[in-house]
């Protein structure tokens, strides 16, 4: 009788709704308005048979009519007085991401190989951090990258880690004003490159990182970038278009409706020394070569990281996008490092 009284009749379809999610938080199984993107991680050698492995992902609800996200584009969409029909598409692409709904207290599980490891539940930002040892046997590797997948039923969430061999080259890049034109000393021309318009590489750039690769054995990249990783799969689609090699990437995590947005002002220096410093004591015995713009702190970061590690930092390429002078690059050995305008400058040093 309580049940068909019609105040509670429409609760059940919420009702009923809630209950079908329950199993996705004790099983593990991703809902079907749900999607999970991998970052591409790089994994090092502990001994002759066992990796360390790095997994991130990010579990999240696109929510892609809700009306916050569409409030959201139509007040950014105002703000830059945005009309133009291709204009409007990339903005609301680009801006889908900062407002979706991260998904907390969720795990994976993921299967490597024949293998499947269960990760640990997701923090409120939704991005899910877990650390494997895995055996060689485990991981069969294509062109030293292992692909995996988050296990789903219908759809398929790959992933991707680099296994880096304890010697070789490590190319780690920043992205703004780097190797894609940003323009982030005009702030209204940042914004319009980021959300507006089509990215472009800065001239050159692909050619390099490709010399790089076919010339040095065991070549890796990292993009270490202030950038968020909302912005990932718009930055990792470009590279690829455009022929940039594989690399991992370490960017920043925020969540708009919390204080952690604000670590998109925070101090660039410290932050890329907190991501770099990590890949240097991973792989003690390769030699890196830093590449950066003069818009920010590349210069003070990359000059300080020579200063604490002389013997793994090969080279510093910066870009000079604002008559930078060598003042900023000061302890730093001047055979070490040089300033460039595009990759076509940069051909000779590789």
């Amino acid at each position: 009788m309580l049940w068909s009284s019609p105040p509670l009749l429409l609760f059940v379809p919420t009702l009923l709704l809630s209950f079908n999610k329950v199993p996705n938080y004790l099983t593990g199984k991703i809902a079907s308005d749900e999607r999970v993107v991998f970052f591409p991680t790089a994994a090092n050698r502990i001994n002759e048979t066992h990796w360390h492995v790095p997994i991130h992902g990010w579990i999240f609800e696109p929510e892609l009519e809700s009306k916050k996200r569409l409030a959201l584009i139509k007040g950014v969409g105002k703000l830059f007085q945005v009309t133009d029909e291709d204009e409007k598409r990339l903005l609301k692409r680009r801006l889908m991401p900062f407002s979706v709904d991260n998904k907390s207290l969720k795990y994976l599980n993921i299967k490597v190989g024949h293998t499947v490891h269960r990760l640990p539940r997701s923090p409120k930002d939704g991005h899910i951090i877990s650390h494997l040892t895995l055996h060689d046997d485990e991981l069969h590797p294509k062109n030293g990258i292992v692909h995996y997948e988050a296990m789903d039923r219908d759809r398929t969430f790959a992933g991707s880690i680099h296994l880096l061999p304890p010697s070789g080259i490590s190319i780690i890049s920043d992205i703004d004003d780097t190797v894609k034109i940003t323009n982030y000393l005009d702030k209204k021309e940042f914004y319009k490159n980021t959300f507006l318009r089509e990215f472009r590489e800065v001239p050159g750039m692909k050619d390099l990182f490709q010399k790089c690769k076919s010339q040095h054995d065991n070549c890796s990249f990292h993009f270490v970038s202030a950038s968020p990783y909302q912005l990932f799969e718009e930055l990792s689609g470009f590279f690829e278009r455009v022929g940039f090699p594989s690399a991992t990437y370490h960017l920043k995590r925020i969540r708009v409706k919390d204080k952690t947005l604000l670590q998109l002002f925070a101090d660039p220096k410290d932050y890329k020394l907190r991501q770099i410093e990590p890949l240097l004591a991973s792989f003690p015995q390769r030699k890196f070569i830093l590449i950066g713009d003069s818009g920010e702190k590349d210069p003070e970061v990359y000059a300080e990281l020579y200063r604490r590690y002389p013997d793994q930092i090969d080279k510093i390429w910066i870009r000079n996008v604002n008559n930078a002078n060598e003042t900023r690059m000061e302890g730093v050995d001047p055979e070490r490092w040089r300033y460039f305008s595009d990759g076509h400058d940069l051909m000779d040093q590789v």
